[in-house]
């Protein structure tokens, strides 16, 4: 099943579930922690859609993400603290910033495929640790920029958990609204026969570099605002945001919620942020646990979650072949 057919069979209800539970949670859940820690995972969800967008849209593997990802979090950090910006305006910049800088990216590497495009694009990011850890009068050096001024949003106290998670929600509704639009446009279609074959896409007249370039720089984009978002949960802006650590968990939830399905890295998001929280692990043991759950997962259900929940809802139908 294709990514252009999984997409296509995704109807609305899924958002409207998601927009039912996100103000029923907002309003039931009362610990501060609980609230933050729900805003910092619809961030860590909407970084995990822009990976998917390269991975199952395009068919390529961006291990530099966190690159974008973390422009998006200094955006706000050097913004708010070395030029005064508001919280909107530095994730403003920061947003333009990474699509200014992946259409100049993208022009060099989207002419790679495969292992080369995924090893110079990690390569790029490597360079941006570098230079974070360097250009310490902007970006704080290894001490990373904290102490940072109090974060509003047309006059909204980010500090507050409940409004921080509403604002991370609907960033991350938004995105996937977008990105259900943009399945069904011209793009879309063209984006998935490049993904399919490109040599063919290329013959029926389509641009394939130019269909490449367009879908790097919405993931950039995408991958910017929730670096952004991640600041008023961290509260501090290191070189780690930068790092390829932060690209790997994204995509590990991509893996365990679904390639190619548009609510897998929300699911995987979700999973992967809730259960090491109430079952206490350690970092290291996160990682262990989720790696070997990825391998059987691999192994049992290819498609990831998505295929448990489509297994799911069919036997609860009763009937076959049903796509959600």
């Amino acid at each position: 099943m294709s990514f252009k057919d999984n997409l296509n069979r995704t109807p609305f209800a899924p958002v409207l579930a998601g927009v039912i539970f996100i103000g029923a949670y907002g309003l039931v859940v009362e610990d501060p922690f609980l609230l933050t820690l729900g805003g910092y995972t619809c961030a860590l969800a909407l970084f995990a859609l822009s990976i998917n967008l390269m991975l199952g849209g395009v068919g390529e593997v961006p291990l530099g993400q966190s690159l974008f990802f973390g422009l998006g979090a200094y955006g706000v950090g050097i913004g708010m603290k070395k030029f005064g910006l508001s919280y909107e305006g530095g994730l403003l910049a920061g947003a333009v910033v990474a699509a200014t800088l992946s259409l100049a990216i993208g022009n060099l590497t989207l002419r790679l495929t495969g292992a080369y495009f995924s090893i110079v694009s990690w390569g790029l990011a490597s360079v941006a640790v570098v230079v974070a850890l360097n250009m310490e009068h902007f970006t704080g050096g290894g001490m990373g920029l904290f102490a940072l001024p109090p974060m509003y949003l047309t006059g909204l106290d980010l500090s507050q958990p409940v409004l921080y998670f509403y604002l991370a929600a609907a960033m991350l509704t938004g995105a996937v609204v977008l990105l259900v639009a943009v399945r069904d446009s011209r793009f879309g279609y063209a984006l998935e026969s490049v993904r399919q074959n490109r040599h063919l896409a290329s013959a029926l007249g389509i641009d394939v570099f130019r269909q490449r370039l367009k879908a790097f720089v919405l993931s950039a984009v995408l991958a910017a605002v929730a670096g952004a978002l991640s600041v008023p949960y961290t509260q501090i802006v290191t070189h780690e945001s930068l790092g390829i650590g932060i690209t790997i968990d994204a995509l590990l939830m991509v893996l365990l919620g679904g390639v190619r399905w548009l609510y897998g890295p929300i699911l995987g998001a979700l999973v992967f942020s809730v259960v090491p929280f109430y079952l206490e692990l350690d970092v290291n043991v996160r990682m262990f646990v989720f790696s070997v759950a990825i391998i059987l997962i691999m192994m049992l259900v290819p498609n990831g979650l998505h295929q448990c929940a489509q297994a799911l809802v069919s036997r609860l139908k009763g009937v076959r072949n049903v796509r959600i």
